[in-house]
């Protein structure tokens, strides 16, 4: 029995060795500069394995970015789960106080989570990666826009349009684009805004800020319309 157990095992270590170089090699040197005779060297395994698991190193590259989606979908469905729960919710006899009730704590702890994940140094290579398939699109594109990035949109754009009231689709599909990136420039900025906020890293306290400050952020933008102009004339006096 453990005989034939072993191969697998091997097979498994082998294939998972070779998808974490290729996240590093291709994240630094980009698809066509990453040599596989390199990958398959940080993997320490022969780069006869790599055509052996993924066939090419197009296959390989869509293997790395199927890894991705699955790292961040095991970080942020439980959240989005429950906001589609919440979602199936029927609002007509719900004031603003409790819509907000509802509805601002799911949209704040979806975007705690995704803070902690562009934190981590694991989302490093990720978001390089990330950030040339959003210029320059590949295959490997339509694995994370259909892998997540589509479920976390259309959610967020159904949260907003309960929260705002905006009549237009469109309207609440750019208030979500400006909420994410208040997220992901702690990522595909972090050099520029570590040097403005004067940090060396994002560290607990660091992390703590940032999610109290878009909390307030969004609270504040979803106030009630009264509120928000008796907001605005007093910030003027």
């Amino acid at each position: 029995m453990a005989s034939e157990i072993k191969p697998a095992l091997r097979g498994d270590t082998t294939r998972d060795a070779l998808i974490e170089a290729a996240i590093s090699c291709f994240a630094r040197d980009g698809f066509r500069a990453a040599s596989l005779r390199r990958i398959a060297e940080t993997a320490g395994v022969n780069e006869a394995l790599i055509g052996y698991h993924f066939r090419s190193k197009e296959g390989l590259y869509l293997a790395v970015f199927a890894h991705i989606v699955m790292q961040i979908r095991q970080r942020l469905d439980p959240i989005t789960e429950e906001i589609a729960k919440v979602l199936t919710l029927p609002d007509e006899n719900l004031d603003e106080a409790a819509l907000r009730g509802r509805y601002l704590p799911p949209l704040s702890r979806l975007l705690d989570d995704m803070v902690n994940l562009m934190a981590q140094e694991q989302s490093a290579a990720w978001s390089l990666m990330i950030m040339r398939e959003q210029q320059y699109p590949t295959a490997a594109f339509a694995l994370l826009y259909d892998g997540f990035m589509t479920r976390i949109l259309q959610l967020l754009t159904q949260l907003v349009q309960r929260l705002s009231g905006a009549k237009s689709v469109t309207d609440a599909r750019l208030m979500v684009i400006t909420l994410l990136g208040q997220v992901m420039v702690f990522r595909f900025a972090r050099a520029g805004t570590l040097r403005h906020l004067g940090w060396e890293q994002i560290g607990a306290d660091e992390l703590a800020a940032i999610k109290a400050q878009i909390r307030q952020n969004i609270t504040t933008l979803f106030e009630p319309a009264g509120k928000r102009c008796a907001l605005g004339n007093g910030s003027r006096s």
